[in-house]
């Protein structure tokens, strides 16, 4: 080797050692921290810029972010597809600008493919893994389209949005919940105020001699339990506020899903969402936008009718959706239409019967509402022709899936060529599961029955008891409804005749009723409630245990698995449930 070699060779090897790898990380490091967000919020920036064409502060939001990434991934290896990329979006966006252009729908298309595509080639830089053969060529045709880009004089948007308040797109779901640094404050002020009511109770129990002075002592008792009370009841709140976050953030992907399926079917389609700023449990609005996809999806495949036909209706040309969001004071109200052509009910009905799903004979007596339940059922389609959309049969049962997963309920309203409303009601979530329930007796069992499910408590004494089909029957509100014990729930047969000097308690569980007989009621009472070892799991009708302030370890009740013991027992008793 020539000495000429040898120090080229050397000066190599010093440039390699020169590298700072560590700093690459760092770079790598920062970018993903700092361009997660900006791509999450990109979707909803450009549907943002879509609704108001003119409005410049949007359009500026949306360059500033695009500018941000193009310029921060030009430092991290193996970013300049992405880098390209993002110059040309960065680019037409200052074309806009410039000229004063107007962002037409060709444009908003090519901008959300762009975000789209940004966001894969990010995710190819996290998982620091090769671009795929189909990934390069997508992105080498993109870059292409913007070169090849003219402004036309188009009519602009297929899809408006008439949401009621523009709104920041902000995600937290993936990795938990953002907590403001206040809401972090209060919960350092809580946990001195239990600091001081723990000294409180350690000085109460060294300086109050509860026998020599038990007025005296029972006045600091009185006093400690009311502040623990206020304190436990402030902290549970702030707990459960701390996994919730607004509708529309919950919701945000929901615009553009519309835009792609209507574009798609070519069918125009406005738009309106109202009670966006609900605050929605994490898990519960992550639910609920996969309930509202597929409602969705068929609303514009199944229910909306092309222009043509909404011309020969006397319709609008664009069809129209509305979701409302609405708060009561135990539950969530969703509330879902269209007016497209409704529901067929002789269609469903017929589908239905050739499954399997009635008999000729039930089918004579089902109420409208009875027969608009079987789109519910798994596999169940009218549709002949699947499409990218719907077809598959699979997307009302999920929707169903998700609802029952709440112990919420659905109803459907259709009107022939008016359209179609599905209204969903979801009990408030407990996630610190505390149950107001009433404590109860029967034989040694003891049960807690929860108070929200209680419609009404009366002596058997009162009530005109009838039996059938080893079956107890009393009349409440008019209408019968089946009485049994506990033990009587899960075995077949009638084991008390003699019931007329216990309790009953009447049971709602959704729009069913049906009564719990026990031999007394204790107390009524607050309860931590613990979900059963794999050991108890088995425990039919129950959905935990709680331990009381006298140790005694008490079930509490699952109206809706109680109601599906009852369904059971009168299948087997031959009975219609």
């Amino acid at each position: 080797m020539s000495e000429k070699s040898g120090l080229l060779n050397d000066e190599f090897q010093n440039e390699i050692g020169a590298i700072d790898f560590e700093q690459i990380e760092e770079v790598a490091r920062v970018f993903q921290q700092e361009s997660e967000e900006i791509l999450n919020e990109l979707d909803g920036l450009i549907l943002r810029v879509e609704e108001d064409p003119n409005d410049q502060d949007r359009l500026n939001v949306l360059f500033r972010k695009v500018h941000t990434i193009k310029g921060s991934v030009g430092a991290v290896p193996g970013g300049q597809l992405l880098g390209s990329l993002s110059h040309e979006f960065e680019a037409l966006l200052m074309r806009v600008k410039q000229e004063e252009r107007v962002v037409s729908s060709a444009a908003i298309e090519l901008f959300l493919k762009s975000s789209r595509l940004m966001k894969v080639l990010a995710s190819s830089l996290y998982e620091k893994r090769e671009i795929f053969p189909e990934e390069l060529s997508e992105a080498i045709e993109l870059i292409a389209s913007y070169g090849n880009f003219t402004f036309s004089n188009e009519p602009d948007g297929v899809t408006s949005r008439r949401t009621k308040q523009a709104r920041e797109v902000v995600s937290n779901r993936e990795q938990g919940v953002w907590l403001p640094m206040e809401e972090f404050d209060s919960f350092l002020r809580l946990s001195g105020e239990l600091l001081v009511l723990k000294n409180y109770f350690n000085l109460l129990s060294q300086t109050v001699n509860m026998r020599e002075n038990p007025e005296l002592f029972e006045k600091k008792q009185t006093e400690f339990s009311r502040d623990l009370g206020k304190i436990s009841d402030l902290l549970q709140t702030k707990l459960q506020g701390i996994r919730k976050e607004k509708a529309g953030e919950c919701l945000q992907s929901l615009p553009l899903l519309i835009r792609q399926a209507s574009t798609e079917l070519n069918k125009p389609v406005h738009y309106q969402f109202d009670g966006m700023d609900i605050p929605l449990d994490v898990s519960l609005g992550q639910d609920l936008q996969e309930c509202l996809v597929h409602l969705i999806r068929n609303s514009i495949d199944h229910g909306i009718e092309d222009q043509f036909e909404r011309a020969v209706q006397g319709k609008s040309s664009n069809g129209n959706l509305n979701l409302q969001i609405q708060e009561g004071p135990s539950t969530y109200k969703i509330i879902y239409r269209d007016d497209g052509r409704g529901l067929d009910k002789d269609r469903i009905l017929q589908k239905a019967l050739k499954l399997g799903l009635a008999s000729p004979e039930k089918a004579a007596t089902l109420s409208e509402g009875e027969i608009f339940k079987f789109i519910f059922e798994p596999g169940f389609s009218t549709k002949e022709k699947i499409t990218t959309i719907s077809g598959r049969g699979v997307g009302m049962d999920i929707v169903h899936s998700l609802v029952m997963k709440y112990q919420g309920q659905v109803e459907v309203q259709s009107t022939s060529g008016q359209g179609t409303q599905f209204m969903i009601e979801i009990p408030f979530l407990k996630h610190i599961l505390v149950e107001s329930a009433l404590i109860c007796t029967w034989s040694s069992l003891q049960m807690a029955v929860p108070l929200t499910s209680i419609a009404t408590i009366a002596s058997c004494s009162d009530l005109q008891l009838t039996e059938f089909e080893n079956l107890r029957y009393c009349q409440f509100k008019g209408m019968t409804v089946p009485l049994l014990t506990y033990p009587e729930y899960c075995t077949p047969g009638l084991i008390n005749l003699n019931v007329k000097s216990t309790t009953a308690l009447i049971i709602r569980s959704q729009q069913n009723y049906f009564g719990l007989i026990v031999d007394k009621v204790e107390a009524q009472t607050e309860l931590v409630l613990k979900e059963f070892s794999a050991l108890l799991r088995g425990q039919k009708g129950f959905k935990g245990l709680s331990i009381l302030p006298d140790e005694r370890v008490t079930y509490v009740v699952e109206p809706a698995e109680l109601f599906n013991l009852l369904k059971e027992k009168e299948k087997s008793a031959g009975v219609a449930a």
